[in-house]
């Protein structure tokens, strides 16, 4: 199985954001209330801001990471779930430790929050949810209206200028820290994960490949087919085709290799597969 690293670096660039958000919450609480001045507001929030927000970005953008590692399902929006409520608890406590330590309005006792740990707790899980569920959608809605905004003339000079019109004979997949080179034609099909793909061998193994299936369609050869906006088969691979409603199809392969479903879109595509007119 391939692990894919996980690198902090990636959310050190957000770390002005998560800031300024800080320095805005506590801004409004001081506009708010007037009973603190402005600084106490603003380090009590940039703190929060600081554990929350880090901790939801750096779960973000490892979400391939996450799915790779906690399975199924249900395993890791628990694993991510408990990780945001932490982010909260361990913010709470140092939002009280900076009121008595720093501040000296009160004398610190551990664990004396109250319904704060619960509020914070439930922010950070619906704007974490929200985020893992989400964010990565706007960069691949991006990618799909760009590839529509090219005029016919574009299309068609793209492949010609460049070396996409040589079809790639390997694709490269991590294994720790090498890179293994997977014959073309050992590949059952291709599954769309955020800006990566997933690749389906003929022994059933699933490993992650960091191209696009945006990259891989101008890539690849005539005996690989897209069946859907999710899939890129192999035909050589494809044991039968049955047809399903409104216009789909489920192919099956060989050696207990999960099958996929066509979309209604792509069912002309179909069509040429089975040599129907």
């Amino acid at each position: 199985m391939v692990t894919e690293r996980f690198d902090l670096k990636k959310t050190v660039r957000f770390l002005p954001q998560i800031m300024l958000v800080g320095i805005g919450i506590g801004t409004a609480n001081y506009v708010m209330h007037q009973n603190l001045n402005w600084l106490q507001y603003t380090i009590q929030s940039l703190s929060t801001s600081f554990i929350i927000g880090y901790t939801l970005i750096a779960i973000e953008s490892h979400k391939s990471w996450f799915e790779l590692h906690f399975k199924p399902r249900w395993k890791l929006y628990l694993v991510i779930s408990v990780a945001y409520f932490l982010a909260a608890f361990i913010a709470t406590e140092t939002e009280q430790i900076i009121r008595s330590l720093v501040f000296q309005e009160q004398q610190y006792q551990i664990l004396s929050a109250g319904n704060m740990y619960l509020f914070n707790g439930i922010i950070s899980l619906v704007l974490g949810i929200g985020f893992f569920q989400y964010a990565f959608s706007t960069t691949k809605n991006h990618l799909s209206v760009d590839s529509q905004k090219k005029s016919p003339k574009q299309k068609q000079e793209t492949p010609q200028n460049s070396q996409s019109s040589v079809p790639i004979s390997h694709i490269p997949i991590k294994k720790g820290e090498n890179i293994l080179f997977v014959p073309i034609e050992n590949i059952v099909y291709f599954e769309a994960f955020d800006n990566y793909s997933f690749v389906y061998d003929k022994k059933g193994e699933k490993k992650l490949c960091d191209y696009s299936l945006l990259f891989l369609e101008t890539r690849l050869g005539e005996e690989f087919s897209r069946v859907h906006r999710k899939y890129i088969v192999n035909k050589g691979h494809i044991e039968q085709i049955k047809p399903h409603l409104n216009g789909r199809y489920v192919i099956l392969f060989g050696n207990q290799i999960s099958p996929v479903m066509s979309s209604k879109s792509y069912s002309a595509t179909i069509r040429k597969l089975i040599k129907i007119e």
